[in-house]
C-alpha cells in the first residue's frame, strides 16, 4: 500500500505529464504550415537542413541516458532505453537504422521531387540552411541532458512524448508535396522512414509511454519532480522556439 507521500508524488507527476502533453510546442505555426503547404525546392531544402540537425542528436542523447541509467544502478531505465536505442538503430541492422533511413528517404525525395543534391546528416551541421534556432535546440538539450539526472529524464520524456506529433505532421508534408514518385516508391523507400516510427505498432507511442514510466520510477521526492520538470519543460520550450523560427524564416521567403 503506498503511503501519503508516495501518492502526492505520483499526483505531481501524473499533473506534468499531462502538461507536457497540453503544451503550446504541438500548435506552433511551423507544425501548421507543413500540414497545408505545398513545399517549394527551397523550402524543402531547408526545412532538410534543420531537420536533420535537428534530429542527428536523437541516438547521441539516447546512448547518453543508457550510460547514465547504467552509471546510477537504475536498471529498468537501462532496460527500456537500451530497447529504445536497439531499435533506433535498426535492431541491429545498419540498413535499417533509422538515421540511414532518414538520410536515405529525405534525400531520395529531394532529388526526385525538386532536382536537390543530396546532404549526409552528419554534413547537416556545417549548411548554411541551419539557423540559429536549430543550433540553440541542440546546446541547450545537451546542456539539459548532462547536467543532472533527473533533468536528463525530463528531456527523455519530453523529446519521446514531442517525436509522435512531429513525425505525423512530417510525413503529412511528404505527402501532400508529392508529384513525381511513383506511389509505391514513396511508400517503400521515402515514407517507411516515418511507418517505423507512426505505423500501425505505435512505436514512438510505446517510447514515450517508456520514458514517462521512468519518470515515475525515479520520482521519490518534491525535489525530484522539481528537476525532471525543469528538463522537460526547457526541453519543449527550446523545441517550441526552434518551430516557430523555422516558421519565421519560411514567411519570409
Amino acid at each position: 500500500m503506498k503511503n501519503s507521500t508516495e501518492v502526492a508524488i505520483r499526483d505531481q507527476v501524473t499533473a506534468l505529464i499531462d502538461d507536457l502533453d497540453n503544451h503550446e510546442v504541438y500548435g506552433n505555426e511551423y507544425f501548421a504550415f507543413l500540414e497545408k503547404a505545398l513545399w517549394a525546392a527551397r523550402d524543402y531544402d531547408f526545412h532538410r537542413a534543420n531537420f536533420f540537425h535537428r534530429t542527428e542528436g536523437t541516438v547521441k542523447g539516447i546512448a547518453h541516458v543508457c550510460a547514465q541509467a547504467a552509471a546510477h544502478d537504475d536498471r529498468d531505465t537501462l532496460v527500456l532505453f537500451s530497447h529504445i536505442l536497439n531499435e533506433e538503430t535498426g535492431n541491429g541492422d545498419a540498413a535499417h537504422c533509422h538515421e540511414l533511413l532518414m538520410e536515405n528517404s529525405h534525400n531520395l525525395y529531394g532529388r526526385r521531387e525538386f532536382g536537390l543534391p543530396p546532404l549526409l546528416v552528419r554534413e547537416a551541421r556545417d549548411s548554411d540552411l541551419v539557423i540559429p534556432g536549430t543550433v540553440a535546440y541542440r546546446e541547450r538539450t545537451l546542456e539539459l541532458l548532462t547536467s543532472n539526472y533527473h533533468r536528463m529524464l525530463g528531456v527523455a520524456m519530453a523529446l519521446e512524448s514531442h517525436a509522435d506529433k512531429m513525425l505525423q505532421v512530417c510525413r503529412t508534408a511528404f505527402r501532400n508535396s508529392r508529384k513525381e514518385l511513383p506511389a509505391d516508391e514513396f511508400v517503400n523507400r521515402v515514407e517507411v522512414y516515418f511507418d517505423v516510427h507512426v505505423g500501425d505498432e505505435g512505436v514512438e507511442e510505446r517510447h514515450a509511454a517508456d520514458a514517462k514510466q521512468c519518470v515515475l520510477n525515479n520520482c521519490r521526492t518534491d525535489a525530484d519532480v522539481s528537476e525532471i520538470a525543469y528538463g522537460a519543460m526547457e526541453t519543449l520550450n527550446i523545441q517550441l522556439d526552434m518551430w516557430n523560427a523555422m516558421y519565421k524564416a519560411v514567411a519570409a521567403n
